[in-house]
């Protein structure tokens, strides 16, 4: 798998920070948490538009606040495909692997290049950009009162407020790559690098509790929570193995080996997971046994998480270049889409009539839910591994990055160097 292991981890030298001058910098050691304040110790740079009003960002019932929308990851915004703003596009020029959060009429998305932004949401206009010590790929999470949490190559989990200021920042080790999970306590669940999954406290970002999965392969998955079992946290690791975990303690309840590593999260509905692994295979899991349910061979590795609505479970497969309609009860084939030439490595998101997955052929494909027919496919600069986030208008959200072949075949493929564009795009200008 040198392929995924070189894209999810490539190497990038540590930036130092740029130093706020309105700020006194302190800095303060620890040998295990380290725990800032704002008024404390400055992280990175935050760079405001002058042209840009901060004002509150309160979510709205139809925001995509975090990766999968909900905590359980269905992935499911019952909105149309109306688009009630104008597309517009930022060039990042980097990388944009990481899902987009969109709540609050605001849009946030990490990039490669190390920053954290905030757009205004109507018109694309820059509100402000953070800046990491590292790589930005962690899916970030609003939470009511419009701050974001996210993590970082450089080892961090950082709490910013609605106008870009550090609330807190926790170190968690390794290249935090995985998406933010905002619980409906507030707690804020996030896997390290390491091997370690951490459940946060909202206000000021000291751990609750850590789960060791007792070896330093990275924890990618997000963690999902359903609804119906709320103290069951469930989440992978690149050690093969799904985890029951106590949202409570933190001890361990359950693991099953699924045989194939991977970042895919798991998607909760009533007591199943449904999750995907390197192995090919699709599993629905009883979360309050750990025990399997069904198994379905998608006959292409499994990066993405699937999706749910309505009795249909969606997922995306890479080799075969197939996106599959499952029944969520018995995992039986409802339809397949094919329509690439290349893999699928997005996450399906779901509208009301619209499935959208982003593939390897450098688009964002809208299919049918209910035929599996193709409606639409929009072109991006290159790879899109980043799912759509649905607004409540209907329009999406979502970014490409580099092609992750090897150099030669990114050249044939027509890769460009580190391309990185955030695409809002309104769904009923492309619909025939």
């Amino acid at each position: 798998k040198t392929k995924k292991k070189t894209y999810f981890h490539s190497f990038i030298p540590r930036r130092k920070s740029a130093t706020n001058t309105n700020t006194n910098m302190q800095r303060r050691r620890s040998s295990s948490v380290l725990v800032a304040a704002v008024a404390a110790l400055v992280i990175g740079c935050i760079l405001v538009s002058p042209t840009a009003r901060i004002t509150s960002a309160q979510l709205h019932a139809g925001d995509w606040p975090q990766f999968g929308r909900y905590a359980n990851f269905s992935s499911f915004n019952p909105v149309g495909n109306e688009g009630s703003y104008n597309e517009w596009t930022f060039d990042a020029h980097d990388r944009i692997v990481g899902t987009p959060a969109v709540g609050g009429g605001r849009v946030y998305v990490g990039s490669d290049n190390g920053f954290m932004y905030c757009f205004r949401q109507e018109n694309g206009t820059l509100l402000w950009q953070f800046r990491t010590n590292g790589i930005v790929r962690s899916s970030p999470a609003l939470a009511q009162d419009g701050s974001v949490v996210f993590g970082s190559y450089d080892g961090f989990v950082y709490r910013l407020s609605v106008e870009g200021a550090v609330l807190w920042r926790t170190q968690i080790g390794g290249d935090v790559y995985c998406p933010a999970t905002i619980a409906s306590d507030g707690s804020v669940l996030i896997g390290s690098g390491t091997g370690k999954l951490y459940r946060l406290s909202f206000q000021t970002g000291i751990p609750i509790w850590t789960f060791d999965s007792g070896n330093t392969l990275p924890i990618n998955s997000g963690p999902a929570i359903g609804a119906q079992y709320p103290n069951i946290v469930v989440v992978r690791s690149y050690d093969q193995n799904i985890y029951g975990i106590d949202f409570n303690t933190g001890d361990k309840l359950w693991s099953l080996n699924s045989h194939g590593g991977g970042g895919s999260s798991a998607c909760i509905v009533g007591k199943l997971a449904y999750i995907g692994s390197w192995d090919m295979n699709i599993r629905a899991i009883d979360i309050t046994t750990g025990q399997l349910v069904w198994m379905f061979n998608t006959k292409g590795e499994i990066e993405s998480h699937p999706s749910y609505a309505e009795g249909v479970v969606y997922v995306s497969a890479e080799e075969s270049l197939t996106v599959y309609a499952l029944n969520a009860y018995d995992g039986a084939v409802m339809w397949m889409y094919n329509q690439t030439t290349q893999e699928f490595n997005g996450s399906p998101s779901i509208s009301n009539n619209i499935v959208y997955v982003g593939s390897n052929d450098h688009s964002m494909h809208a299919i049918d839910r209910y035929s599996g027919e193709r409606v639409f496919t929009f072109k991006t600069c290159a790879n899109v591994f980043s799912s759509a986030a649905i607004s409540d208008s209907g329009m999406i959200y979502f970014g490409c990055n580099t092609v992750t072949a090897d150099s030669d075949t990114r050249i044939l493929l027509g890769g460009t160097g580190n391309s990185g564009i955030l695409y809002a795009v309104n769904p009923s200008l492309h619909i025939n």
